[in-house]
């Protein structure tokens, strides 16, 4: 295996030509090429030096790595930019105007109460129909204490139509209100008429009792 060479033309120091001289013994001064195991162990960059007329061979072999360099201080952290100006708030945008009104809705069905009163009784033996606060019922009587039989109009039919009862308050004797009960059979009363029976409230034993207002409702 060859040595590759180079030839160098300087004007040498005795120090420098003695520190290369030192540095490959083996080579200087001698021109020979080396071989086998020994060439192998030895390859390297060969350069020739001419040093006052004299030809010096010198191998120029590549020394330990240094040791790392100690890392620098870290530079001092630069000053935080200045943070940019919030734009101003957008004018909040003019009010919409008032929708049009709606059309009016649709009637409700008409309601299904086909007759209703508030029944006022005056005597022991007479009631009145509270006017403006009856409607199809033609008249009342007190035939006996308590029991009342109210004639409704035409086309409303007792024994066919449902009716409710409820005791009132302001027409009631003392401003107290009664038991009151429809009699469905129309016990003392015409078939044409409704029934309704009034009692003392809180006697132990029913009484048919007269002096308590009440209200019907036919649906």
């Amino acid at each position: 295996m060859q040595m590759s060479r180079r030839t160098i033309s300087l004007l040498a120091t005795p120090a420098v030509v003695g520190a290369m001289t030192v540095a490959v013994p083996a080579l200087a001064g001698t021109g020979a090429q080396p071989t086998g195991h020994a060439a192998s162990a030895r390859r390297c960059n060969a350069v020739t030096v001419l040093s006052h007329g004299r030809r010096l061979h010198a191998c120029l072999l590549r020394g330990p790595r240094g040791f790392t360099g100690v890392t620098g201080i870290r530079g001092a952290t630069g000053k935080t930019g200045a943070t940019g100006k919030i734009g101003p708030t957008g004018k909040t945008g003019a009010t919409g105007k008032t929708g049009a009104t709606g059309a009016p809705g649709n009637p409700g069905a008409t309601g299904t109460a086909r007759a209703y009163a508030v029944v006022q009784p005056t005597s022991p033996t007479s009631a009145n129909l509270v006017t403006g606060q009856t409607s199809n019922f033609t008249g009342v009587s007190e035939v006996q204490s308590g029991v009342y039989c109210l004639a409704p109009a035409a086309g409303i039919n007792p024994a066919a139509d449902t009716a409710t009862v409820s005791p009132e308050v302001s027409y009631s004797s003392g401003g107290v209100p009664g038991t009151i009960a429809l009699n469905a059979k129309s016990s003392d009363c015409p078939a044409s008429d409704f029934e309704v029976e009034t009692y003392a409230p809180g006697s132990t034993t029913p009484t048919l009792t007269s002096g308590y207002a009440f209200t019907i409702l036919v649906a």
